[in-house]
């Protein structure tokens, strides 16, 4: 799995029509990973740069609970919001 990580870099690069480079794959990566797995990654693409074909990345998920608690937070925060804003409206009020 880590390797695809880095061999997606590696097509991020070439899609850009850049040569992969150490520096280049690492500046791409998402996540931190090993130097001898990068440099694994790139010497397998130079051997065969078919490797890299038909690689797509994970799409990330949104599980609906993530999404629930967000919408929860989001509803707590417009309620203070709105609190705060008379608040604010009173004392200006009041001088």
């Amino acid at each position: 799995m880590s390797q695809q990580i880095v061999l997606l870099a590696i097509k991020s690069l070439v899609d850009d029509n850049k040569q992969p480079t150490l520096a280049l794959v690492k500046g791409r990566l998402s996540s931190r990973q090993p130097m001898p797995l990068v440099i694994e990654a790139i010497n397998a693409y130079k051997r065969d740069p078919s490797i890299i074909e038909g690689l797509t990345p994970a799409e990330p998920t949104v599980t609906p609970t993530n999404t629930l608690s967000l919408e929860k937070r989001v509803a707590e925060l417009e309620s203070q919001v709105a609190i705060l804003l008379k608040r604010v409206t009173q004392l200006e009020a009041s001088h």
